[in-house]
């Protein structure tokens, strides 16, 4: 589901350079806007991403005669509408200050996905987006959820280094 279409202005050989800033829920991506109010140029066009992995998945559950079954949503419609509202808010927000970045672009791109999407389907939305703006770079933030992982990229980072779609800075 996509809640922005893309630019009427596909990017061509231009001036401009067009970087997908893929952000999440975590403090962590704050490493990306950062990255966003550094290193801009006159220009620069960002495409902001957003994957919401809201949606719950169906689950059903057999029980009685042979092929009947009770079908049951994780989330109700009511709480997924909700959900969605609410994370839509905090995407406006945190964009809010690439807004105020003059001399640059902001294109917000808002998906939501299932509550069991992998990190690879996540970071293969982050880069079809890519593809079809035709970045120069995607720039997404290492995470840093337990000890261990202080050590090592996120797991949509670590799918995104490992796709072939444009350069992949991790911002830490």
């Amino acid at each position: 589901m996509v809640d922005n279409p893309l630019p009427p202005h596909p990017a061509v050989a231009s001036a401009h350079r067009n970087i997908v800033l893929a952000l999440d829920k975590t403090e962590d991506c704050q490493k990306v806007l950062e990255y966003a109010r550094v290193y801009h140029k006159p220009g620069d066009v960002y495409h902001v991403i957003h994957v919401a992995k809201l949606v719950g998945h169906k689950e059903e559950i057999f029980h009685g005669p042979v092929g009947t079954s009770v079908n049951f949503y994780e989330k109700s419609l009511y709480e997924v509408t909700k959900d969605i509202s609410a994370t839509k808010e905090w995407f406006k927000g945190r964009i809010k200050e690439l807004e105020k970045l003059e001399d640059a672009q902001c294109i917000p791109y808002f998906y939501v996905e299932d509550t069991s999407a992998p990190a690879a389907m996540v970071a293969k939305i982050i880069g079809d987006l890519a593809d079809k703006v035709h970045a120069h770079s995607i720039v997404a933030a290492k995470s840093n959820k337990t000890a261990w992982e202080k050590f090592t990229v996120g797991s949509t980072a670590r799918a995104l280094l490992s796709s072939p779609h444009t350069v992949v800075l991790v911002a830490k």
